[in-house]
Protein backbone atom coordinates (compact mmCIF):
# COMPACT_ATOMS: atom_id res chain seq x y z
CA UNK A 1 0.00 0.00 0.00
CA UNK A 2 1.47 3.69 -0.91
CA UNK A 3 0.48 6.36 0.80
CA UNK A 4 -3.09 6.37 3.02
CA UNK A 5 -6.63 5.55 1.34
CA UNK A 6 -9.35 7.80 2.70
CA UNK A 7 -10.64 6.66 5.74
CA UNK A 8 -12.20 8.25 8.90
CA UNK A 9 -10.44 7.75 11.98
CA UNK A 10 -11.03 5.04 14.26
CA UNK A 11 -13.90 5.78 17.03
CA UNK A 12 -13.26 7.71 19.73
CA UNK A 13 -12.88 5.62 23.09
CA UNK A 14 -16.24 4.68 25.23
CA UNK A 15 -14.61 5.89 28.14
CA UNK A 16 -14.23 9.49 29.94
CA UNK A 17 -10.64 9.76 29.57
CA UNK A 18 -8.49 10.87 26.71
CA UNK A 19 -6.22 8.31 25.52
CA UNK A 20 -2.52 8.76 25.02
CA UNK A 21 -0.22 6.53 22.85
CA UNK A 22 3.78 5.90 23.12
CA UNK A 23 5.87 3.19 21.20
CA UNK A 24 8.51 1.71 22.97
CA UNK A 25 11.06 -0.80 22.74
CA UNK A 26 12.72 -3.70 24.94
CA UNK A 27 14.22 -6.93 24.18
CA UNK A 28 13.45 -10.69 23.81
CA UNK A 29 14.88 -12.55 26.95
CA UNK A 30 15.72 -15.58 24.76
CA UNK A 31 17.60 -13.35 22.49
CA UNK A 32 18.77 -9.73 23.76
CA UNK A 33 19.33 -9.35 19.67
CA UNK A 34 15.36 -9.84 19.28
CA UNK A 35 14.17 -6.11 19.38
CA UNK A 36 10.77 -6.28 20.22
CA UNK A 37 8.00 -3.21 20.09
CA UNK A 38 5.90 -2.27 23.21
CA UNK A 39 2.36 -0.24 22.42
CA UNK A 40 1.19 1.86 25.16
CA UNK A 41 -1.86 3.29 25.38
CA UNK A 42 -3.02 5.02 28.75
CA UNK A 43 -4.93 7.93 30.04
CA UNK A 44 -3.52 10.79 29.15
CA UNK A 45 -3.72 14.21 30.76
CA UNK A 46 -7.13 16.12 30.67
CA UNK A 47 -7.01 18.46 27.58
CA UNK A 48 -4.43 16.77 25.93
CA UNK A 49 -4.09 18.15 22.25
CA UNK A 50 -1.71 16.80 19.89
CA UNK A 51 -1.43 14.36 16.56
CA UNK A 52 -3.45 11.66 16.45
CA UNK A 53 -1.31 8.26 16.71
CA UNK A 54 -1.13 7.07 12.93
CA UNK A 55 -2.87 3.04 12.97
CA UNK A 56 -0.08 1.06 12.86
CA UNK A 57 2.36 1.51 9.30
CA UNK A 58 1.99 0.89 5.88
CA UNK A 59 3.41 -3.06 5.32
CA UNK A 60 1.12 -4.28 8.17
CA UNK A 61 -2.04 -2.53 6.62
CA UNK A 62 -1.53 -4.30 3.13
CA UNK A 63 -4.11 -6.32 3.59
CA UNK A 64 -6.37 -3.86 4.74
CA UNK A 65 -5.95 -1.47 1.90
CA UNK A 66 -6.54 1.92 4.14
CA UNK A 67 -4.78 3.40 7.21
CA UNK A 68 -6.75 5.31 9.53
CA UNK A 69 -5.41 7.33 12.34
CA UNK A 70 -6.14 6.17 16.01
CA UNK A 71 -8.27 8.14 18.52
CA UNK A 72 -5.00 8.65 20.72
CA UNK A 73 -3.32 11.31 20.96
CA UNK A 74 0.64 10.80 19.78
CA UNK A 75 3.50 11.24 22.79
CA UNK A 76 0.03 12.95 25.22
CA UNK A 77 1.33 13.59 28.68
CA UNK A 78 0.12 10.80 31.39
CA UNK A 79 -2.70 11.83 33.50
CA UNK A 80 -1.66 12.76 37.11
CA UNK A 81 -4.27 10.99 39.40
CA UNK A 82 -2.89 7.72 38.57
CA UNK A 83 -1.53 4.54 39.49
CA UNK A 84 -3.37 3.11 37.26
CA UNK A 85 -3.59 -1.06 36.62
CA UNK A 86 -1.49 -2.66 34.05
CA UNK A 87 -3.00 -5.04 31.70
CA UNK A 88 -0.66 -6.73 29.01
CA UNK A 89 -1.92 -7.53 25.10
CA UNK A 90 -0.53 -10.11 22.62
CA UNK A 91 -1.52 -9.46 19.16
CA UNK A 92 -2.89 -12.56 16.67
CA UNK A 93 0.08 -15.18 14.98
CA UNK A 94 1.22 -13.13 11.87
CA UNK A 95 -0.74 -9.74 12.31
CA UNK A 96 0.19 -6.49 14.49
CA UNK A 97 0.47 -5.32 17.75
CA UNK A 98 -1.78 -2.71 17.03
CA UNK A 99 -4.91 -4.65 15.27
CA UNK A 100 -7.19 -4.78 18.54
CA UNK A 101 -6.24 -0.68 18.93
CA UNK A 102 -10.26 -0.22 19.54
CA UNK A 103 -10.29 -2.25 22.48
CA UNK A 104 -6.84 -1.09 23.75
CA UNK A 105 -7.79 2.51 23.61
CA UNK A 106 -11.24 2.01 25.12
CA UNK A 107 -9.81 0.31 28.30
CA UNK A 108 -7.84 3.24 28.42
CA UNK A 109 -10.28 5.99 28.35
CA UNK A 110 -11.56 3.69 31.67
CA UNK A 111 -8.47 4.08 33.62
CA UNK A 112 -6.04 1.16 32.73
CA UNK A 113 -2.52 0.96 31.09
CA UNK A 114 -2.91 -0.98 28.43
CA UNK A 115 1.17 -2.13 26.76
CA UNK A 116 0.47 -4.13 23.54
CA UNK A 117 3.34 -6.04 22.35
CA UNK A 118 4.89 -6.90 18.90
CA UNK A 119 6.39 -9.97 18.46
CA UNK A 120 9.10 -9.67 16.18
CA UNK A 121 9.39 -12.54 13.85
CA UNK A 122 5.90 -13.53 13.53
CA UNK A 123 4.11 -10.24 12.83
CA UNK A 124 5.15 -6.69 10.97
CA UNK A 125 6.79 -4.75 13.72
CA UNK A 126 7.93 -1.26 13.62
CA UNK A 127 10.34 -0.15 15.96
CA UNK A 128 10.05 3.41 17.99
CA UNK A 129 13.34 4.64 15.51
CA UNK A 130 11.02 3.76 12.73
CA UNK A 131 12.67 0.42 11.73
CA UNK A 132 10.47 -1.85 10.31
CA UNK A 133 10.99 -5.59 11.23
CA UNK A 134 9.12 -8.17 8.42
CA UNK A 135 7.37 -11.15 9.19
CA UNK A 136 9.80 -14.60 8.73
CA UNK A 137 9.12 -17.08 6.52
CA UNK A 138 9.53 -20.05 8.79
CA UNK A 139 7.11 -18.76 11.22
CA UNK A 140 4.48 -18.02 8.41
CA UNK A 141 5.18 -21.50 7.11
CA UNK A 142 4.10 -23.05 10.52
CA UNK A 143 0.82 -21.68 10.10
CA UNK A 144 0.57 -22.16 5.87
CA UNK A 145 2.00 -25.62 5.90
CA UNK A 146 -0.14 -28.03 3.70
CA UNK A 147 -0.70 -31.02 5.50
CA UNK A 148 -0.95 -29.32 8.46
CA UNK A 149 -3.43 -27.02 7.55
CA UNK A 150 -5.52 -29.81 6.41
CA UNK A 151 -5.62 -31.21 9.09
CA UNK A 152 -6.17 -28.34 11.38
CA UNK A 153 -9.45 -27.78 9.27
CA UNK A 154 -10.78 -31.55 9.46
CA UNK A 155 -10.22 -31.10 13.22
CA UNK A 156 -12.38 -27.88 13.59
CA UNK A 157 -14.75 -29.45 11.48
CA UNK A 158 -15.09 -32.08 13.92
CA UNK A 159 -15.49 -29.98 16.94
CA UNK A 160 -18.12 -28.19 15.26
CA UNK A 161 -20.13 -31.38 14.65
CA UNK A 162 -19.91 -32.72 18.28
CA UNK A 163 -22.59 -32.29 21.17
CA UNK A 164 -21.15 -28.81 22.91
CA UNK A 165 -22.02 -31.44 26.82
CA UNK A 166 -19.81 -34.40 25.25
CA UNK A 167 -16.16 -33.20 27.24
CA UNK A 168 -14.40 -35.94 26.90
CA UNK A 169 -14.91 -36.07 22.90
CA UNK A 170 -13.97 -32.48 22.72
CA UNK A 171 -11.08 -32.36 24.82
CA UNK A 172 -9.56 -35.66 22.77
CA UNK A 173 -9.94 -33.20 19.49
CA UNK A 174 -8.28 -30.53 22.12
CA UNK A 175 -5.47 -32.56 22.58
CA UNK A 176 -5.30 -33.65 18.84
CA UNK A 177 -5.26 -30.06 17.76
CA UNK A 178 -2.79 -29.30 20.15
CA UNK A 179 -0.19 -32.03 19.30
CA UNK A 180 -0.78 -30.74 15.81
CA UNK A 181 1.43 -27.88 17.07
CA UNK A 182 4.40 -29.24 18.26
CA UNK A 183 7.61 -28.49 16.94
CA UNK A 184 6.37 -24.94 16.07
CA UNK A 185 3.43 -23.12 17.53
CA UNK A 186 4.09 -24.88 21.24
CA UNK A 187 7.57 -24.11 21.05
CA UNK A 188 6.89 -20.40 20.53
CA UNK A 189 4.07 -20.34 22.73
CA UNK A 190 6.92 -20.62 25.32
CA UNK A 191 8.83 -17.90 23.98
CA UNK A 192 5.65 -15.57 23.72
CA UNK A 193 5.19 -16.46 27.15
CA UNK A 194 8.27 -15.05 28.64
CA UNK A 195 8.24 -11.81 25.96
CA UNK A 196 5.53 -11.05 28.56
CA UNK A 197 7.08 -11.51 31.33
CA UNK A 198 9.72 -9.68 30.38
CA UNK A 199 7.57 -7.12 29.11
CA UNK A 200 5.98 -6.65 32.50
CA UNK A 201 9.81 -6.53 33.93
CA UNK A 202 10.72 -3.61 31.66
CA UNK A 203 7.71 -1.77 32.80
CA UNK A 204 8.68 -2.24 36.17
CA UNK A 205 11.61 -0.73 35.69
CA UNK A 206 10.15 2.40 33.84
CA UNK A 207 7.83 3.05 36.37
CA UNK A 208 10.13 3.06 38.76
CA UNK A 209 12.45 5.20 37.38
CA UNK A 210 12.54 8.68 36.64
CA UNK A 211 10.86 8.49 33.88
CA UNK A 212 7.69 8.94 31.53
CA UNK A 213 5.99 5.93 33.82
CA UNK A 214 7.34 7.36 36.68
CA UNK A 215 4.70 6.07 39.68
CA UNK A 216 2.43 5.18 36.94
CA UNK A 217 1.24 1.82 37.53
CA UNK A 218 -0.35 -0.15 40.89
CA UNK A 219 1.21 -3.05 40.62
CA UNK A 220 -1.14 -3.79 44.15
CA UNK A 221 -3.56 -6.55 42.64
CA UNK A 222 -0.61 -7.59 40.17
CA UNK A 223 -0.84 -7.65 36.54
CA UNK A 224 -3.65 -8.72 34.06
CA UNK A 225 -2.99 -10.22 30.60
CA UNK A 226 -5.27 -10.76 27.15
CA UNK A 227 -4.94 -11.31 23.93
CA UNK A 228 -6.53 -12.49 20.60
CA UNK A 229 -5.74 -15.74 18.95
CA UNK A 230 -2.15 -16.93 20.18
CA UNK A 231 -2.06 -14.10 22.35
CA UNK A 232 -5.23 -15.51 23.71
CA UNK A 233 -3.53 -18.93 24.24
CA UNK A 234 -0.25 -16.37 25.67
CA UNK A 235 -2.79 -14.80 28.07
CA UNK A 236 -3.31 -18.69 29.47
CA UNK A 237 -0.11 -19.50 29.32
CA UNK A 238 0.55 -16.76 31.65
CA UNK A 239 -1.59 -17.15 34.12
CA UNK A 240 -0.28 -20.98 34.11
CA UNK A 241 2.84 -19.97 34.95
CA UNK A 242 1.80 -17.83 37.98
CA UNK A 243 4.05 -15.04 38.82
CA UNK A 244 2.72 -11.66 38.86
CA UNK A 245 -0.57 -12.29 36.61
CA UNK A 246 -3.00 -12.15 38.25
CA UNK A 247 -6.17 -12.77 35.94
CA UNK A 248 -6.29 -13.23 32.31
CA UNK A 249 -8.56 -13.54 29.05
CA UNK A 250 -7.99 -15.43 25.98
CA UNK A 251 -10.06 -13.71 22.83
CA UNK A 252 -10.93 -16.38 20.52
CA UNK A 253 -7.79 -18.15 20.78
CA UNK A 254 -7.55 -22.62 20.95
CA UNK A 255 -5.43 -23.26 23.82
CA UNK A 256 -1.48 -23.99 22.80
CA UNK A 257 1.83 -23.98 24.34
CA UNK A 258 2.69 -24.96 28.06
CA UNK A 259 -0.96 -24.69 30.00
CA UNK A 260 -2.52 -27.30 27.51
CA UNK A 261 -3.59 -29.78 30.11
CA UNK A 262 -3.18 -27.89 33.26
CA UNK A 263 -5.17 -25.79 35.79
CA UNK A 264 -4.08 -22.32 35.01
CA UNK A 265 -5.02 -21.52 38.78
CA UNK A 266 -5.88 -18.43 38.28
CA UNK A 267 -9.62 -16.25 37.36
CA UNK A 268 -9.42 -17.00 33.79
CA UNK A 269 -12.16 -15.85 31.00
CA UNK A 270 -12.67 -17.31 26.92
CA UNK A 271 -14.31 -15.22 25.25
CA UNK A 272 -14.92 -16.39 21.40
CA UNK A 273 -17.14 -17.63 18.54
CA UNK A 274 -19.06 -20.84 19.75
CA UNK A 275 -16.70 -23.23 18.34
CA UNK A 276 -13.69 -21.58 20.31
CA UNK A 277 -15.63 -21.94 23.46
CA UNK A 278 -16.32 -25.85 22.46
CA UNK A 279 -12.35 -26.93 21.44
CA UNK A 280 -10.99 -24.49 24.68
CA UNK A 281 -13.83 -26.26 27.19
CA UNK A 282 -11.46 -28.56 29.18
CA UNK A 283 -9.40 -24.86 30.07
CA UNK A 284 -12.92 -23.97 31.44
CA UNK A 285 -13.44 -27.47 33.22
CA UNK A 286 -10.32 -27.84 34.70
CA UNK A 287 -9.44 -24.89 36.08
CA UNK A 288 -9.69 -24.59 39.83
CA UNK A 289 -9.78 -20.76 39.86
CA UNK A 290 -13.28 -18.96 38.90
CA UNK A 291 -13.62 -19.73 35.68
CA UNK A 292 -16.06 -18.05 32.75
CA UNK A 293 -16.47 -18.49 29.01
CA UNK A 294 -18.52 -16.17 26.99
CA UNK A 295 -19.90 -17.41 23.99
CA UNK A 296 -21.06 -15.19 21.21
CA UNK A 297 -22.74 -15.93 18.15
CA UNK A 298 -22.55 -14.59 14.71
CA UNK A 299 -18.72 -13.35 15.06
CA UNK A 300 -15.81 -15.09 13.21
CA UNK A 301 -12.61 -15.08 14.25
CA UNK A 302 -11.13 -11.90 12.63
CA UNK A 303 -14.34 -9.52 13.97
CA UNK A 304 -12.81 -9.97 17.19
CA UNK A 305 -9.85 -7.63 16.08
CA UNK A 306 -10.57 -4.00 14.69
CA UNK A 307 -11.07 -5.48 10.93
CA UNK A 308 -14.94 -5.23 11.64
CA UNK A 309 -14.80 -1.73 12.56
CA UNK A 310 -12.61 -0.95 9.96
CA UNK A 311 -14.49 -2.38 7.38
CA UNK A 312 -17.83 -0.47 8.66
CA UNK A 313 -15.36 3.04 8.66
CA UNK A 314 -14.02 2.39 5.27
CA UNK A 315 -16.98 1.05 3.65
CA UNK A 316 -15.32 -1.89 3.21
CA UNK A 317 -16.31 -5.88 3.48
CA UNK A 318 -13.68 -8.46 4.74
CA UNK A 319 -13.29 -11.37 4.94
CA UNK A 320 -13.80 -13.46 8.65
CA UNK A 321 -15.45 -11.02 10.19
CA UNK A 322 -18.77 -12.48 10.71
CA UNK A 323 -22.22 -11.45 10.63
CA UNK A 324 -22.74 -9.26 14.18
CA UNK A 325 -22.39 -5.68 13.95
CA UNK A 326 -18.98 -4.31 14.89
CA UNK A 327 -20.03 -1.79 17.07
CA UNK A 328 -21.84 -4.22 19.22
CA UNK A 329 -18.79 -6.64 19.25
CA UNK A 330 -17.21 -3.69 20.27
CA UNK A 331 -19.13 -3.09 23.31
CA UNK A 332 -18.93 -6.64 24.29
CA UNK A 333 -15.31 -7.07 24.53
CA UNK A 334 -15.34 -4.07 26.96
CA UNK A 335 -17.86 -5.01 29.17
CA UNK A 336 -16.54 -8.43 29.57
CA UNK A 337 -13.02 -6.85 30.11
CA UNK A 338 -14.22 -4.55 32.33
CA UNK A 339 -16.37 -6.39 34.53
CA UNK A 340 -13.72 -9.01 34.56
CA UNK A 341 -10.79 -6.73 35.37
CA UNK A 342 -13.16 -4.64 37.75
CA UNK A 343 -13.79 -8.04 39.88
CA UNK A 344 -9.75 -10.05 39.95
CA UNK A 345 -7.52 -7.56 38.76
CA UNK A 346 -8.88 -4.31 41.03
CA UNK A 347 -10.52 -6.89 43.55
CA UNK A 348 -14.32 -5.18 43.59
CA UNK A 349 -17.17 -7.00 44.85
CA UNK A 350 -19.10 -7.59 41.96
CA UNK A 351 -20.23 -10.30 39.78
CA UNK A 352 -19.24 -10.76 36.33
CA UNK A 353 -22.22 -11.17 34.57
CA UNK A 354 -23.44 -11.13 30.48
CA UNK A 355 -23.73 -7.92 28.77
CA UNK A 356 -27.02 -7.16 27.59
CA UNK A 357 -27.28 -9.25 24.29
CA UNK A 358 -28.94 -12.10 22.84
CA UNK A 359 -26.16 -13.24 21.27
CA UNK A 360 -24.20 -13.56 24.36
CA UNK A 361 -24.14 -17.02 26.59
CA UNK A 362 -21.81 -16.48 29.65
CA UNK A 363 -20.90 -19.67 31.80
CA UNK A 364 -19.62 -19.65 35.05
CA UNK A 365 -17.71 -22.22 37.49
CA UNK A 366 -16.94 -20.21 40.55
CA UNK A 367 -13.92 -22.08 42.48
CA UNK A 368 -15.64 -21.88 45.91
CA UNK A 369 -18.59 -23.73 44.72
CA UNK A 370 -17.49 -26.12 42.03
CA UNK A 371 -20.37 -26.79 39.36
CA UNK A 372 -21.02 -24.96 36.48
CA UNK A 373 -24.06 -22.22 36.34
CA UNK A 374 -25.38 -20.62 33.00
CA UNK A 375 -26.42 -17.17 32.75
Amino acid sequence: MTGRSVCPPLPQPLGQRPVGLRQLQFCDPTDRAIPLSLTLYYPAAPGSEGPAAPYAFPEALSGLGVAPDTACVQDAPLAGDGPFPLVLFSHGYLTFAMYNSVLCTDLASCGYVLAAIGHTGEAWVRLPDGTVMPKEQKYIDYVYEPEALEQAGRLLDEVTHTPPADDSALFALARRFHALHDGNLNDRAVVWQRRTEEAVRFLQGLSTGSGFLHGAIDWSHGVAVTGHSFGGATAANCCASGGVFTCGIDIDGAQLGPSFGRDVGRPFMTIGAPDTCAITRDLFLRSTADSYQAAVAGVEHMGFTDKGVIGRLAGRTYEGVGSKDPGQVRRILLDLHLRFFGRYLLGRDERVTAPDDPDVTLTVKYAQKGGKTGC
